[in-house]
């Protein structure tokens, strides 16, 4: 990669980590807004919907007027925005204006992931490699997130941990405005894959069968990811004996959701041929694991979560890179756009369904229901494979 190129790369890493792990500061404090406000896992479960809903709102949006507006001042507009909002919810009175700046933070986060796909597919010759960076900085996020958010909120409560945030949104808007963010010159001589068949100004060319395959396997794997994401701190807290540094079961079960949520590899997958064939393999070999994690305890359910962590990982640089190969350059930003609002818009209901299985059921009954979802994953993926043309070859970007 060239300067500007790892420039790029090294700021829409950091920036995808912080994007992730605003959404999961939620999840960590979970424990202490329910004896706060004293409401249960369906209306913790209902905020936790309406914060992913929104996530998914914008995307689509975003992705259409990422040519209009350019991938600097949109970028600007998403963190300095979710900065101003963190201080807001920080300071809510009541349960109404904190789930209003819940929804305004998953709104103003929404036009990340479509700005950042489409600005590394354009600017970053190495696409698949840099996105595999881009996903791997993004589950680094995911990591430290349950971690430092923990620790802050059980020493100074959760109101501290959500004004603390602001702190690197600020930072990284101030680092975004010194970065050329304009795409290379050749970029225009890329050509659109074998698979494209329509003009891009018509509706259906986003709606090709391969690239709605890619909607629906996306859409489940975000569904189960959210779902996981949203409930897995709480659940390690109560099923797990682990007692770390003295600490309340808020940094424990924060820290747990660290080693789990620190796997990844789809990276390097997404650098070679035949993405639909390994993302397939991918898929199943999570299933049993989400599976069993409604059966186990402790030290079992750790290896468990672990290992189907591990697998799910593997999918979205995968998918994403998929798309891309699938889509024409001067059709990407809105396609990512429509791609991530289906993913969203869908995986925001699992924060619902989660918190009604966990009110009536149980919290050991979640990742079973979550498990669903997998399943018709690995039906989409299976389809996928089935289309696929056997002359398909790697796309160099």
């Amino acid at each position: 990669m060239q300067r500007d190129e790892k420039i790029i790369v090294a700021l829409t890493g950091c920036s995808h980590a912080l994007s992730h792990g605003y959404l999961l500061i939620f999840p960590t404090v979970l424990l202490l807004l329910q004896k706060e406000f004293s409401i249960g896992y369906l209306e913790l479960g209902v905020i936790g919907n309406i914060m992913t809903f929104t996530y998914g709102l914008g995307a689509l949006p975003g992705g259409m007027i990422y040519n209009y507006l350019g991938p600097k001042k949109l970028y600007l507009f998403c963190f300095l925005g979710s900065a101003l909002t963190l201080i807001l919810v920080a300071i809510s009175s009541g349960l109404f204006l904190f789930t209003a700046g819940l929804a305004l933070l998953g709104v103003l986060g929404s036009i990340y992931h479509p700005l950042a796909n489409s600005l590394i597919t354009s600017k970053v010759r190495g696409c698949g490699q840099a996105l595999g960076i881009h996903g791997a900085a993004g589950n680094v996020g995911l990591a430290s997130t349950p971690f430092v958010i923990g620790l802050i909120a059980s020493y100074l409560g959760w109101r501290q941990a959500y004004l603390w945030s602001a702190l690197p949104g600020i930072i990284l808007s101030l680092w975004a405005f010194f970065v050329g963010m304009s795409p290379r010159e050749e970029i225009k001589a890329v050509k659109p894959t074998t698979t494209q068949k329509f003009p891009p100004r018509r509706l259906r060319a986003y709606f090709s069968l391969p690239l709605v395959l890619l909607f629906l396997t996306n859409m489940f794997q975000g569904f189960s990811f959210n779902g996981s994401l949203i409930f897995l701190p709480a659940y390690m807290a109560k099923r797990t004996s682990f007692h770390l540094f003295s600490l309340d079961s808020v940094a424990p079960g924060g820290m747990l959701s660290a080693i789990v949520l620190g796997q990844y590899g789809g990276g390097i997958l997404a650098q070679q041929s035949r993405l639909e064939r390994k993302m397939l393999l991918m898929a199943s070999l999570s299933f049993p694991f989400i599976l069993a994690m409604s059966f186990t305890t402790d030290l079992l359910l750790l290896i468990f979560a672990l290992f189907f962590f591990f697998f799910t990982f593997f999918l979205q640089p995968m998918n994403n890179t998929l798309l891309a190969q699938y889509t024409a350059v001067e059709m990407r930003g809105t396609t990512f756009g429509i791609y991530f609002f289906l993913s969203f818009m869908f995986g925001s209901l699992a924060a619902s369904f989660c918190g009604f299985i966990a009110q009536r059921f149980g919290l050991e009954w979640v990742f079973l229901g979550l498990s669903s979802s997998v399943l018709l994953l690995i039906f989409t993926a299976f389809f996928l494979v089935k289309i696929e043309r056997p002359t398909a070859k790697q796309q160099s970007f």
